[in-house]
């Protein structure tokens, strides 16, 4: 689940604090000042991907701090912030019908949630269809992880219960709507012209490519049940690339904890050179400017990730290197002024900068372990990763989660 944590005043929240939520979910900070003109007025914010809008407490102290992103920022009473907050929910709602996200989702209709010691309510949310969640984040940071996460075990029934009601309103727009095993998931099935918009869903903003059934949220079973799937892929000797592709393109989510973003299928399309990176993963809520892309390339499972044992000086397998060089490519093709259109087309933004990462292959035997963690670490700019390392940390992810 995508996060967007935000607050009037300086919230009771660290740097420490947000590292805990991206255990759990991917969190994005954005001061309560900015969040309504930037859902209005900046164009990156249709290509954002957000499940929950969560207020966070405001500080106790009324003073001058420094905010989550290290700006100074001046208190208010934490009543007045309650306050200040509500009236922020208030204009999210009041939105207009046409501000939607990425995958055509109404920014005034997903869940509004406010944390509050022992789930305690205020009055100045009245009328406003908020939540109220305990928060025991810093109950969890002073006994080192080991209370019961209850605050994100909340959020994400709050979260799973608009996806149900999501789900009608999607059949009304002509999609197939199924629901497997804790996976809503849709697709497109015909196009009325009547049919783009719902209470939830403005079909104008939605940039998707559907090649099937695309997965558009998860319960608690769902995460482990696509876990499941995803083992029993790896797991097929038939299975290659496209296979994988595929399924990530099925099963966004899986792919998107791992790389922390929002992945974007053969995107961007570079026409400079008519290069194409496997998947483009943006943040969950861009900004227009200071923001990264990251450039992702698959291979197979099946690859090998170190050359052969008959060489001396072992290295990286070729199909690796061949991986690095074209993520290399693609490096320099988003910042190629011939590709910028392309690349803002694609992202909603132009990146300042890009990181680069490969996947591919399984992990190594105890043996060659030392030596393939010698010979990534060789490779500093670029992230090479096996699909056991990705399949191990969603089933860490999947294992906090039910610490309930």
């Amino acid at each position: 689940m995508n996060l967007l944590l935000t607050c009037s005043t300086i919230p009771e929240f660290s740097q420490d604090a947000l590292d805990l939520w991206n255990k759990f979910c991917i969190a994005e900070w954005m001061p309560g000042c900015e969040v309504v003109p930037y859902l209005m007025f900046v164009p990156a914010a249709s290509s954002a991907c957000i499940n929950a809008i969560v207020f966070l407490q405001p500080n106790m102290s009324v003073d001058f701090m420094h905010g989550p992103d290290g700006r100074m920022l001046s208190t208010i009473t934490p009543w007045e912030a309650h306050w200040r907050n509500a009236e922020i929910a208030r204009k999210i709602r009041a939105l207009p019908e046409t501000c939607a996200m990425r995958d055509g989702r109404k920014w005034k209709r997903i869940p509004q949630i406010v944390l509050t010691d022992n789930g305690r309510r205020y009055e100045a949310y009245d009328g406003l269809n908020v939540e109220f969640v305990e928060d025991v984040t810093e109950s969890m940071l002073y006994s080192n992880y080991e209370t019961t996460p209850v605050t994100w075990s909340q959020i994400e029934k709050i979260i799973n219960q608009y996806h149900r009601e999501a789900m009608a309103e999607y059949e009304r727009v002509g999609f197939l709507v199924i629901a497997d095993h804790g996976l809503y998931r849709v697709k497109r099935a015909f196009h009325k012209k009547t049919s783009g918009e719902s209470e939830f869903y403005y079909g104008g903003k939605d940039r998707r490519r559907f090649r099937g059934f695309v997965t558009v949220g998860r319960d608690d079973d769902g995460v482990g049940y696509e876990a499941q799937l995803f083992e029993q892929l790896l797991n097929d000797p038939k299975t290659g690339e496209r296979e994988i592709h595929n399924f990530f393109e099925g099963h966004p989510d899986l792919l998107a904890e791992a790389m922390m973003g929002v992945p974007i299928s053969h995107e961007p399309h570079f026409p400079a050179n008519r290069q194409t990176p496997d998947f483009a993963v943006s943040p969950v809520l861009p900004r227009d400017s200071r923001e990264w892309v990251k450039l992702l390339e698959l291979k197979g499972p099946e690859a090998k990730i170190l050359a052969n044992r008959r060489h001396l000086h072992r290295g990286l397998a070729p199909a690796v290197i061949q991986a690095i060089a074209q993520v290399n490519d693609y490096n320099e093709s988003v910042r190629d002024p011939l590709n910028l259109k392309s690349v803002e087309k694609a992202l909603g933004y132009i990146p300042e900068f890009s990181e680069r990462a490969v996947l591919i292959g399984r992990n190594p035997s105890a043996q060659d372990s030392e030596l393939w963690d010698k010979r990534r670490a060789e490779q500093p700019s670029v992230r090479i990763i096996t699909y056991d390392e990705l399949l191990q940390e969603q089933q860490a992810r999947h294992a906090w989660r039910r610490r309930r």
